[in-house]
């Protein structure tokens, strides 16, 4: 069933609507995206739409260039902290912490978003996990809010999220970094098909260490201790292959009753160099100083093999 979000829900009251069906279909412009009852991008398995992304804006869907759905389907999040073994979720069947139907946002808690969704889940004594994604008709990509709060003291805790991008085909050129964004904060998968480009950008760490990977296997989660120490499958600044996309963070101690929060995009292009996002430090310019950039941007432009894509956010 698809979800068609409008303004009307942005201007009723501040609250999270049960979805009528699971998993939650949300669609723009340029993006279809599913929320999966394990709290990632997906339905529940290989059924798409997971990702789908139209470039030319005109609310086209092809599925079979969907990002996630192809093949072995991989979106997911994995943590860890020293009181316990890496635990995690995916699109497939992983459910650590818990399976349960995703909810639309509205009013204040959609932040102004024509779509926006979230998703909650509980590794039982230790840690909630919420995931929240938002966008508007006019965006090619999806922020995503993730908050973890402690049941319990946490100590060297630390968050991942990792996707296989198969749009069109299973072998892509991949790549930590691109012109504008550095290999901390951008990894991106190229197809080899068609040109599609998926990527993890890191939007906000909230002050937290962060990260990005690809590593060599393509359909399963990691652990973020091996994503942020770059060991085990971690295959350097580029791959070409059927390989996964990571992003992770380092929150180290956390308190029980406390949370760490931070923001992070799935964004689509048709190239690597084709994502220009605001930097990662989560400071947005001024209008007349981003503009004064995008114009710089715009005098390198013909290195560039298409269109870019300015993604901004609130």
């Amino acid at each position: 069933m698809k979800w068609m979000l409008s303004s009307a829900l942005v201007a009723s009251a501040a609250m999270a609507v049960p979805a009528v069906a699971t998993p939650l279909t949300m669609t723009g412009d340029y993006l279809q995206v599913s929320i999966s009852d394990y709290g990632t991008f997906g339905r529940n398995g290989g059924t798409p739409p997971a990702y789908v992304h139209d470039p030319l804006g005109t609310g086209t869907f092809d599925l079979s260039t969907d990002y996630i759905s192809p093949g072995s389907p991989h979106d997911g999040f994995s943590i860890v902290a020293s009181e316990f073994s890496w635990a995690e979720n995916n699109n497939y069947g992983n459910s650590d912490f818990g399976f349960s139907s995703p909810t639309l946002l509205a009013g204040a808690a959609a932040m102004g978003y024509a779509n926006a969704a979230t998703w909650s889940g509980v590794l039982s004594g230790f840690l909630e996990v919420t995931n929240s994604y938002f966008f508007n008709p006019g965006d090619e990509r999806v922020l995503v809010v993730t908050t973890l709060t402690a049941l319990s003291d946490l100590t060297n805790l630390a968050f991942a999220r990792s996707v296989d991008p198969d749009s069109g085909t299973t072998t892509s050129e991949n790549q930590r970094g691109n012109s504008t964004l550095g290999i901390d904060d951008f990894v991106g998968s190229e197809s080899v098909a068609n040109g599609r480009t998926l990527a993890l950008v890191n939007i906000d760490n909230g002050g937290y260490e962060n990260t990005t990977a690809i590593w060599n296997t393509c359909c399963s989660n990691n652990n973020p201790y091996n994503i942020l120490g770059h060991t085990g499958g971690d295959l350097g600044l580029t791959s070409t292959g059927d390989h996964s996309l990571n992003l992770a963070y380092r929150i180290g101690d956390l308190s029980a009753g406390s949370s760490a929060t931070f923001k992070y995009a799935y964004a689509a292009g048709l190239g690597l160099d084709d994502i220009v996002i605001p930097p990662p430090s989560g400071a947005v310019p001024e209008p007349a100083t981003w503009a004064m950039m995008i114009g710089g941007f715009a005098l390198i432009g013909g290195t560039l093999r298409r269109r870019r894509t300015t993604l901004s956010f609130a």
